[in-house]
């Protein structure tokens, strides 16, 4: 809000390109990742180094484009949030996807955790925005992307087949 000057400015360009390009990272994201794991696990590292990016983008480049005209701020902000957007579209399509493939009744499980954790997470950013401050909250999210991608890496360590069930493991079949 501070770097476009008006609210009525942030929210719209924010969100509009955080949708748009969440969006388009839902789309493609089963053109490109496929049903590889390996691929997901980068997808998630991605985002993970994309908002550590963006924390200390923020914190140094901003300050100093205050002064721009209005149209090139709203260009730059687009160019900043449209990447980690796409790559953060990418985890829940195809984590909606294996999990079909597992367990489909689960699926109606995972789009209401997924709202939940949507609204809570809106919330908890908030929070910690006001009280932490916007680096700290965007690095803890992107500490949350990092938590996420290694429970990936640890669920499906070096193949791409569905997990079989195990002394450790249980598997839920259709």
């Amino acid at each position: 809000m501070l770097f476009l000057g008006h609210p009525t400015y942030a929210l719209t360009v924010v969100i509009f390109s955080m949708l748009v390009s969440s969006g388009l990272g839902s789309f493609f994201s089963r053109r490109l990742l496929g049903k590889s794991e390996g691929r997901l696990v980068k997808a998630l590292g991605a985002v993970a180094l994309l908002a550590s990016a963006l924390a200390l983008l923020t914190s140094s480049l901003l300050t100093s484009l205050v002064g721009l005209p209005l149209a090139l701020k709203i260009a730059l902000t687009v160019v900043m949030i449209a990447p980690a957007g796409f790559v953060m579209g990418m985890p829940f399509p195809t984590g909606l996807q294996r999990l079909e493939e597992w367990h489909a009744p689960s699926v109606r499980w995972a789009w209401a955790l997924n709202a939940a954790a949507s609204v809570l997470g809106s919330v908890g950013a908030l929070v910690c925005s006001i009280y932490l401050g916007l680096i700290q909250t965007l690095i803890m999210g992107g500490m949350f992307y990092l938590a996420a991608l290694a429970v990936v890496a640890r669920v499906y360590p070096h193949h791409d087949a569905a997990p079989a069930a195990g002394a450790r493991r249980v598997v839920l079949a259709k």
